[in-house]
């Protein structure tokens, strides 16, 4: 089989399982890569993995839209998709979705090329400390209480912050102090801050009510809004696809202005990371990672192409396959699911990371909880990987 096949297969089943994020399916695909160099050459496997990254991309909103259960760089659209599908506009909400995450990788073609043609010069190692701390100041005092006066609302960013350096501290210890022998401790740490609150909030996700198929196309300046915060995130450690949207859309509450930044933001962090790669030699992605853990990357001009193609793949799938989906997910028991896939987790991490990657999921998985319970943003988790970019 092809590996830019196989690659769209993995992609799409990655996509569409509940709360595995693309950072996670790296680390699986890492774990299990004895599996596949049997078969494949090391290049053939990166292509394998960029494939899958950019179709993951696209595909991913589909569960977060019908089950509840997003990744972290979904999360923020989950909402304003939900309040579409209670009004029987899920489709719609996957559409311009889809569309979008399309659209994105059409306008990553030339700023590819561009950043490959800048060498050297697309590294902005030196503005990262700073960067990364007006981000997080940023992100802390975007949260707001909309039923409280002005103590509720610094309560609510006291709270957000102590999530942020809760989730920094499990990183840099974590990262520093446990070891597994072929997979990175972010696997565990990322899978329990991330998956695990959000497939418990799936747990109490209802069926959904009846769709209507109408396809709706986002406007041009949102998926433009989200491509451009998409390109600023990859030049940074640290900073996910889900930061790029919160930065681009603030409070804003349009759900169809939420999805289009989102999943283009998404797609293009997703792409461009990797021109990052190639120009500079700087790693900002697991998927990024997991490429150069393969092969060399410095001979894959044209991976902007091949993005485009797996998007468009990508992107006609979920229009297709959304369909039948609604369907299913109506059918399916939401508490089951979740059930099943952090059982499915949980033995994952048990069988790559031992009883320490237990330890520290079970640590992480309390700390993303605090989300929850503080309901605060469940992007200030991404403190466990923000905050030792910081100090280190």
């Amino acid at each position: 089989m092809a590996p830019e096949l196989l690659g769209f297969i993995l992609g799409v089943i990655a996509g569409l399982v509940p709360g595995i994020h693309p950072n996670t399916f790296s680390a699986l695909i890492l774990g299990a890569s004895s599996l596949f160099s049997a078969r494949f050459t090391g290049s053939e496997i990166a292509i394998m993995i960029f494939v899958s990254s950019a179709v993951y991309s696209v595909v991913s909103i589909i569960p977060a839209v019908f089950v509840g259960v997003p990744d972290e760089d979904t999360s923020l659209a989950v909402f304003p998709a939900h309040r579409m599908v209670l009004d029987g506009d899920g489709f719609a909400a996957i559409s311009i979705s889809a569309v979008s995450s399309f659209l994105s990788s059409l306008l990553c073609v030339p700023v590819y090329y561009i950043i490959l043609l800048a060498g050297k010069s697309a590294d902005v190692s030196p503005l990262t400390t700073p960067v990364l701390i007006a981000v997080t100041a940023y992100l802390i005092l975007l949260e707001d209480d909309g039923f409280g006066g002005s103590l509720a609302k610094w309560k609510k960013r006291f709270l957000a912050a102590v999530v942020f350096l809760l989730s920094g501290v499990t990183g840099i210890i974590s990262l520093r102090y446990f070891y597994s022998e072929g997979i990175s401790m972010l696997f565990p740490i990322l899978t329990g801050l991330f998956a695990f609150p959000t497939l418990v909030a799936g747990m109490n996700s209802e069926g959904i009510p009846d769709q209507r198929i109408k396809f709706v196309l986002p406007e041009f300046k949102n998926v433009l809004r989200g491509t451009v915060s998409g390109l600023f995130v990859s030049l940074f450690p640290g900073i996910s696809s889900g930061v790029a949207t919160a930065i681009s859309v603030g409070r804003g509450d349009d759900e169809k202005r939420y999805i289009a930044s989102i999943s283009s933001a998404n797609t293009a962090n997703t792409i461009l990371n990797f021109a990052i790669l190639q120009s500079a030699g700087r790693v900002r992605s697991g998927t990024a990672d997991a490429f150069l853990y393969f092969t060399s990357p410095e001979n894959y001009g044209y991976l902007p192409i091949l993005a485009l193609s797996a998007s468009f793949a990508a992107m006609a799938f979920s229009l297709l396959i959304s369909v039948p989906a609604m369907g299913l997910f109506s059918r399916v028991s939401p508490s089951k699911l979740s059930r099943s896939v952090i059982a499915f987790l949980v033995l994952v991490v048990l069988y790559f990371t031992g009883f320490e990657g237990i330890a520290v999921f079970s640590v992480a998985s309390a700390i993303g909880m605090l989300t929850l319970l503080f309901r605060v943003r469940r992007i200030h988790c991404m403190g466990a990987i923000i905050l030792p970019a910081i100090l280190y």
